[in-house]
Formats: structure tokens, sequence, C-alpha cells
């Protein structure tokens, strides 16, 4: 057997710890996790293994050369990227023997000569070994049956839709007819491009189930995990470098000393300080008197000066803290940083390699970028507070952090009417562009009209901007005007959070086109939705929106309809996203009157594109007409929507083209719109998103015990039928958070059930709380 390890990575989410090492040379117990990956597979008996390199290279070459390993080291450095399995094929061209591939960031107790014998015994072409995790959001989820066959995989799925928690380790047995299948020169990716070719050939593809302990250092979070991890139950499996302390101890000093501790040698203290549980500190350190450190990896030869406190914090080599210092949770010091004395280091940030923080300082953001992070952000966006929380810079980074996704070349960008919305929304748009990415400035829009430009200008991309009680709010939409999916609002979250960009080269900076003009587009669907004369007509509209009225007033004005009392009165929302109507003092919501419209257009032989709140009999009117009804759910992949498909069935996510589309209809029909919603069953819709205090993991469970249920493994609801109607309950992918939407035959059993459902939950939450 010989073995692969992939160390070319740039480890863009372990900055800046990765400005002076690559990832593979990061410590954990004070020795670097690739010295102990060469010793695990030297001791298993391979003889060769291979190294493919990229970022830092010749680090890696040089610390190998230094140290000596059963093993014979083979280094093949990649001109340019060539993904995953490119790599592995960089090393190997072709191979007799079979090939276990590994990644450089992971460490495992997996015994790989039985990893070998099982994929040997099993008579696969490819094996992946697999581990149960807790939370599989950030891995790709392995689907198998109960012989180990592989049958799909789930790339890094949202907590409602994972069907499985053994996820990929990234370690794999490859035959040489799977290395046959890798092309040569050129970026291959395992997860996306040779595992679905194995599968779509029906090669033997197996699933190799490990137990133990398997961890990587994707993150700081994860990297102070598996240390604390290591330290506490794998001493004896893994090596270390110093003095370890399994009990706790205190010397003739007032040192207290609480295990599990690892101290690195040569290093010295002064008096009276408390150490532990979960440090690990490197060789060389000089601690003053009355510190407190714990549950921190410490570098070598890192001073701090007295009476400094330091609680779960990562702090690289040669770095240097004051005394009287604090340094929150999550905060990580680079290489060299200097901390002045009375400073405080606020939780989650990252102090770059040699910077130098001045005496009495309080540090709120990360001090290289100097942006701050203490911005919300879930699957639909990112808001913090105008300017304090959410800095201007943190707008240019958005924008360089959705240009920066892969595939993104048009992206629009447009705000409401408020001052500091447009100042934001300038600042977007030059980060776009310093990607190299083509920016459409859309200037004062309402947040509505993001689904028609972005269908109409066949965008990438569109971000809203919005700005509302002092908080500035950035909205993402997917390709075409579609909802944004989760695995491109990830992407976006991942890179704004990390600071992975992909510059423009000097000189391929894109133009912005500015698209100001582009209203009579929007006008010019208006009038193709009208498809009436309404002039004798009366309407009213009103709206908090001034470009809402002004648009709406222009139109019906050149429309020949006059403003009166009576009539209809059509009240729609700032955002121009929801609205309802008044006629003859009764109430029509719009999920009735999309309804109504809808079934109008399956009758009149469309199909359509609607919203994922629609009524849940859309789908059975549509084959009742031999029509087709899409349902576009927030986040959810639902494959490639054409943008003529939304752009027709626009007026379903636009309350100002609703509202248009309703006039034409009552007036080409000459009836009231009491009749016209007579034509169809009543309903009543209830819409609502709170927040469990459960964990993520524990929330697809309380929603089982409403007793809603999914019928499909694909969907992203669960259903719950009763007696007073149906219920759709669905956890919303970053977190806690559900969606729960009830339908039922009028408003009073909508109300109640709704009430029944949130009572359900709340208390399983609380239950779960007192359990935990």
């Amino acid at each position: 057997m010989k073995a692969v390890i992939m160390c070319g990575g740039v480890g863009s989410r372990l900055r800046p710890l990765t400005e002076n090492v690559p990832k593979p040379l990061i410590k954990l117990m004070n020795v670097p996790i690739l010295e102990m990956l060469l010793r695990r597979l030297s001791d298993a008996g391979i003889e060769d293994i291979y190294l493919s390199l990229g970022y830092k290279a010749q680090d890696i070459i040089a610390f190998c050369e230094h140290k000596k390993f059963g093993a014979r080291l083979h280094y093949c450095e990649e001109e340019k990227p060539l993904g995953t399995a490119g790599g592995v094929k960089n090393c190997l061209k072709e191979c007799n023997d079979s090939v276990l591939v590994l990644s450089g960031d992971n460490i495992f107790t997996l015994d790989v000569n039985e990893a070998e014998k099982y994929h040997r015994a099993s008579g696969a072409d490819a094996t992946v070994v697999g581990i149960e995790v807790p939370d599989p959001r950030e891995y790709g989820v392995i689907l198998k049956d109960a012989q180990g066959n592989i049958l799909s995989f789930q790339e890094k799925p949202t907590w409602e839709n994972a069907e499985s928690f053994l996820i990929n380790t990234g370690i794999y047995l490859l035959n040489g007819n799977i290395l046959d299948m890798i092309p040569e020169g050129r970026a291959y990716d395992f997860s996306v491009d040779l595992f679905p070719r194995i599968l779509q050939r029906k090669l033997k593809f197996m699933c190799y189930h490990m137990h133990g302990m398997w961890g990587d250092i994707g993150e700081f979070e994860a990297y102070r995990a598996l240390s604390a991890d290591m330290l506490d139950s794998f001493t004896d499996v893994f090596p270390y470098s110093g003095k370890l302390y399994t009990e706790d101890t205190e010397d003739a000093h007032g040192n207290r000393i609480f295990a599990p501790c690892l101290f690195g040698k040569n290093g010295t203290f002064g008096k009276n300080n408390r150490f532990g549980p979960g440090l690990v500190i490197g060789s060389g350190f000089e601690i003053g008197d009355g510190c407190s450190l714990k549950g921190s990896v410490i570098g070598d030869r890192v001073r701090i000066e007295s009476h400094t406190d330091v609680t779960g914090a990562v702090i690289d080599d040669d770095a240097a803290v004051g005394a009287n210092c604090g340094i929150e949770e999550n905060t990580v010091l680079g290489y060299g940083s200097r901390i002045g004395r009375f400073s405080r280091i606020l939780s989650e940030r990252k102090i770059w390699p040699g910077r130098r923080i001045p005496p009495e300082s309080v540090v709120s953001c990360d001090m290289f970028y100097e942006t701050p992070q203490h911005i919300q952000s879930d699957s639909f966006g990112m808001s913090g507070a105008v300017f304090s929380q959410f800095s201007l810079g943190d707008a240019a980074r958005i924008g360089q952090a959705l240009a920066s996704v892969k595939g993104m070349q048009r992206i629009g960008v447009g705000s409401d009417i408020s001052g500091v919305s447009g100042v934001y929304r300038a600042v977007c748009c030059a980060g776009i562009r310093s990607c190299g990415v083509l920016c459409y400035d859309f200037e004062e829009i309402f947040q509505a009209q993001a689904y028609f430009y972005g269908a109409y200008c066949s965008l990438d991309a569109f971000v809203f901007i919005s700005l509302s009680d002092a908080t500035i709010r950035f909205s993402f939409y997917g390709k075409g005007g579609a909802p944004v999916d989760d695995k491109t609002a990830r992407a976006v979250n991942n890179r704004f959070r990390f600071s992975s960009f992909e510059f423009a080269q000097p000189g391929a900076t894109k133009e912005m086109l500015r698209m100001n003009l582009l209203s009579t587009a929007y006008t010019s669907i208006m009038r193709r939705l009208l498809d009436a004369d309404i002039a004798k007509g009366v309407f009213r509209v009103e709206c908090e929106n001034p470009l809402i009225v002004d648009l709406m007033r222009e139109f019906l004005e050149k429309a020949g309809v006059r403003e009166a009392p009576g009539g209809i009165q059509f009240l729609i929302n700032e955002t121009g996203t929801d609205m309802y109507c008044i006629e003859n003092e009764k109430f029509y919501s719009s999920d009735r009157i999309k309804a109504v419209l809808c079934e109008l257009e399956f009758a009149g032989g469309k199909d359509l594109i609607v919203p994922e709140d629609a009524p849940d009999f859309i789908e059975e009117c549509a084959r009742r007409y031999g029509r087709t009804a899409l349902r576009l759910i927030e986040n959810a992949d639902v494959g490639p929507v054409g943008e003529e498909a939304l752009l027709e069935s626009i007026w379903n996510f636009d309350a100002v083209l609703l509202c248009v589309k309703l006039m034409g209809v009552l007036a080409q029909a000459g009836i009231s719109l009491a009749e016209l919603t007579s034509l169809q069953q009543d309903f009543s819709i209830r819409k609502r998103v709170f927040e469990l205090s459960s964990p993520p993991s524990k929330v697809r469970s309380l929603i089982e015990k409403t007793g809603a249920k999914k019928k499909d493994r694909s969907d992203v609801y669960y259903s719950l039928s009763t007696a007073k109607g149906t219920a759709k309950l669905r956890q919303l992918g970053n977190g806690s958070r559900v969606k729960i939407l009830v339908q039922a035959a009028d408003t009073e059993a909508a109300k109640e059930l709704s009430v029944d459902i949130l009572s359900k939950i709340r208390l399983a939450d609380i239950d779960n709380n007192i359990k935990k």
C-alpha cells in the first residue's frame, strides 16, 4: 500500500496562523500534525508516502528533510491548483497497489491496515472511511446500505435535510483503475467530479465505518476542541512534546496547575499563577506572576506578563502579551504580535502577524483588515448596527466575498431610499469590482424588485441593502432572481468570515453598469400584466415607501384611473413583498389573491413558479389543468430556474405587480373581487419564524415531537395534518430558528392550530433544556 497526503491547501479559515506556516505544520500537543501523520503511516509499514504540495511547499519540504521517518518521502508540487483528486494523480500517475489518500489537516486513531483489509475483502474499487459526528453541516454526509455500499452523498447539508450523521473523513482507499479515471494536468475533485462518476459507472464503492477518534483543524473552534480532546483522552495514542500534567498540582510558589495541561521545554513562570485545565503551551515560554491561562493553545517562545488572563485563545509563536491584559475566548494572536499592557482583546478577534496593539486598548475588530465581526449572519443575508458594528469596510468585504464565489460573473446591487443604504451600496459595488466581476448598480429600488431585475438581467446574484432602526441589512438573492440557495449563502458567509477573496489582476477590474434607466423595463412588465382597459376602475394604493407610491400613482394616472374613496383599496408593505386588499370593508390577503390568479393562469394553459409559502393545493390545481407549479424554496437547491419562466410568474413575488395583475383581471372580467374569489375555496395561512433555546442538532427531534414528518427525504419541510388544518415546519439552515406555515379553512382555525404547534415545540424545547 502506498499513501498520498494532501498538503497543498492555503488554510484561509485558519488565518492568521497560516500566514506564517502551512496548515500541515500547525501543532497539536506541541507536535506538527504532519509529523503525527508521517509517524503513524510509517509505523503501519507504509514504505512510500507522497506529499501533494502547493501553498508554502518549501516550508514543508524543509521540515521533512530535518526529520527522519521510516518511509520514503516523495514531494510533488503543483504548478497550478489541481483539486483534491488532481493532486493525487499528480503524485501517482498509475499504481498496481492500493493507494491510501488522506488530508494533511486531519488526525485519527484509524488502523489503516485494518481499513485496507476491509477494502480488499469487500472487493471495492474505492472505499471511503466514515465516522459519525454530532454536527454534519460542514462535512459531506455518506448515505450507504446495510452492507456498506455507498448510495450517494450529501454535501454540507442543512439540519433539516441531513439524512445521516455519518460523514466523509477525507480518508480514501483507491485501486489503480480509479486512478485511471482521474485526468492529468487539470483540476479534478473527489466529491464533485470523481465520486459521481464512480456511482454512475456502478463500480464497487464501499464505506468503512471507523470508530474511535477523528478530527480536523478546519477552523479555530475545531482546532481548540481537537487539542483539548487529544490532551484529555489521547496522550497515550499520539506523540507529544513537553511535560504532561494528568493530576492537579500546586507548587511552593502558589502556582496551581489543573489537569490536563502540557508545558513545553525550557519555559519559566513566576508565582501565584493558575494554569489549566485544557492548556497546551510550547517551549521557551515566559509567564509572569498572577496569570490565569486555561483552555488555550499557546506556541513557542511566547511571553505573557503578570496578572494577565487568557481564556480559550490561540497564541502563535513569538507573540508577547503585556501585564494586566485580558484575552477572551476564540481570540487568535498571530506570529510575533504584541499586545500592550492593560489591553483587552474581545472574543473572536484576530490579530495578524507582527501587529502591535497600543497599551490600554480595547480591540473589537480584526487587526489586519480592521473590520468588526459583530455582524449577524444567516442563510438569507447579514445585518448589524450601522457604522458601529457593520462598517463600510464590511460592505466592501461582502461584495468581495460574493464576487469570489465560484461561477459569479454578473452581480446586481440595489438599496432602499435611505442615504445610508446608498453609501453602503456604493462601497459594496467597489468590492465586487475589485474581484473582477461585472457589477450592475440599480441604485434606489424597493426590495421586491430584486426578483424582477435579477431575472430580467440574467444575474448570478443580487444584493439588496436596507436600513431599519439603525440596523443595516444585506439580503441575498440567487441566480436569475430566484431565492438564494444554501450552498451560495454559506459560501458567501465563509468567504466573508475568513476573508477568503479572489482579487482581479491589475487592469482586469470590470466596469460598473448604472441601471437607473432600466425602470422603464419594470413599467413595461406592469403594462403587460394589466392587459385590459381599467380607466373606469376606482383603485386606491397606500404604502409607506414613497418609491412605490410614486410609481403606482404615475402608472395609474397614465392608465386614466382616478384615485377616489370607494372601490378597491390596496395596502402594500414597505418592501413591496406583501399586500392585502379591502373591498366593501372585507379583507383579502395576498395569499388568497395569488391562489385565485394562479388557478386562472393554469386554466389558461400556463405553467407557474410560486413562492414556498403558497397554499398546499396549488400543485393539485396545476395538475388538474395539466400544468406545472414549481415551488421556489429559499436556501433549497431546486435546480435551474429559467429567467423567462420567473418573469412570467413575477407577480407571485412582487406585491406591486400583483396589484396590477389583479386590476387587469378584474377589469377584463368585469367582476368584483368578491365575485372573483368566490370561485375558489376559502383558506387562511399563518406564517411565523421563532427561535428555540436548544442547540441546532436537537431541533429536528423537537420538530418531530409535534408529530410532523417528512413525506420524502428530500423535503425541507416536516408536515402535519389535523382536523383543524395542515402545518409545515422547517428548521432554517443556520441554527435554532424554525419556520412554521399553517393553513386552515378560516382564520380562527389557522390561529388555533398555530398556537397548538408552537406550544408543543416550545414545551419540548423546555423539556430538552431541563434534561440537559
